[in-house]
């Protein structure tokens, strides 16, 4: 037998790479994911991460696609789509409209989906007909204060992709004009459930950057068009400022698990990651500062702040910083460290750090185990 060293051919070294590769979209797709859910997303997680093959084949390939890193407003657009059928984006206003049945990404429903995954035209006219009315609410509210901002321009595009419509209507209607309350028009009857979905995401629209009253008078237009009762417009105005604050806590939860599992690469992932998901989870009136504490790289300090947020939430939060951990594919030896300081979280918080890591290390194993059994 021969002494010399055993090496990898280079062959093996390529699929390595890959498959590293592979591991960094999938640690992406799945902070989008668990940031987006509200409550237990390990269920929404899977289906999400099932329908990304296309994105995967292209990162095994090394091809340039819409990334976290490098093009997160495309990265969201695509995101939101993925997700439309899976369940409704905490940070994303209108996103419960289309959850409620308002897309054509879940396909067929009912006894047709046993004959066919195509949906029917009828409903490919109602996805229309109300998705168009959500998208022009949308941007109708996010417009009353001023120009819409790019951010604005983003979450309108999301909602657009969402709706699964034919690639020339959905291109349409994401060139519309902005449409103001007092000239929307609501096109047939729009089931009640809906539109109370309607109002509530355009309060959120409003009470993402602090109320302003032209957007107020804009949102009680629209409600009254809709035929929704005025005691009923003011209690979904209060629970649009319940959800923001309650992802405001969320988010500020996450974005510290995530600063402190990474806390040795600051500058680097430590900031970069953590303002990406800063910016994705908290509302925009809350964003300047937190952002401010992670730019200028201040230490996190474990103090139990968290521990009154719901179980889900700090679940979530501990996923989402387990994920941002596995971005880099570490090896063992840094991955055991990056461990070691999500339990030490996990115990701030007061929740099983294991329960935590679940949900990704699935979705991991299924995808790669599948991929790598390609290999030879």
């Amino acid at each position: 037998m021969s002494d010399a060293p055993l090496t990898d051919s280079p062959a093996r070294d390529l699929q390595t790479e890959a498959l590293a590769r592979l591991v960094t979209a999938i640690a992406e797709d799945s902070i989008f994911v668990l940031c987006s859910a509200s409550d237990d997303a390990e269920d929404a997680l899977a289906s999400v991460i099932k329908r990304r093959r296309e994105a995967y084949a292209g990162a095994l390939a090394n091809k340039s696609g819409a990334r976290m890193s490098d093009d997160v407003d495309a990265w969201v657009v695509d995101l939101t789509k993925a997700s439309a059928h899976a369940h409704a984006l905490a940070w994303l206003p209108m996103s419960e409209v289309v959850a409620g049945n308002v897309t054509l990404e879940a396909g067929a429903r009912g006894l047709r989906s046993l004959f066919s995954s195509k949906p029917s035209e009828k409903e490919v006219a109602r996805v229309k007909r109300i998705g168009t009315l959500t998208v022009r609410i949308l941007r109708c509210v996010l417009a009353s204060d001023g120009p819409l901002s790019a951010e604005d321009e983003r979450s309108v595009s999301a909602i657009v992709s969402a709706l699964g419509l034919p690639e020339a209507e959905a291109a349409a209607l994401a060139a519309e004009a902005v449409i103001s309350a007092d000239a929307l028009e609501v096109p047939g009857e729009i089931e009640p459930a809906l539109c109370g979905r309607l109002v509530r995401g355009a309060w959120l629209a409003a009470a993402c950057d602090a109320f302003d009253p032209r957007e107020e008078q804009a949102v009680r237009v629209i409600a009254h068009k809709l035929g929704v009762m005025s005691d009923e417009v003011e209690r979904q105005r209060a629970e649009a400022i319940e959800r923001v604050e309650a992802q405001r806590a969320r988010g500020l939860a996450t974005l510290d698990a995530v600063r402190y599992v990474l806390s040795d690469r600051v500058p680097g992932e430590g900031v970069t990651v953590a303002a990406q998901v800063g910016a994705l989870m908290l509302p925009q009136r809350y964003r300047d500062e937190a952002l401010a504490a992670v730019g200028h790289g201040a230490p996190v300090a474990l103090a139990g702040r968290h521990r009154a947020l719901p179980t889900a939430a700090k679940l979530a939060a501990l996923s989402v910083a387990y994920a941002a951990a596995l971005l880099g594919n570490p090896t063992v030896a840094r991955l055991a460290l990056l461990r070691s300081r999500l339990d030490r979280f996990a115990v701030d918080l007061g929740e099983d750090p294991a329960r935590a890591r679940k949900p990704v290390d699935q979705v991991l194993a299924m995808s790669l185990g599948e991929v790598a059994q390609g290999m030879h």
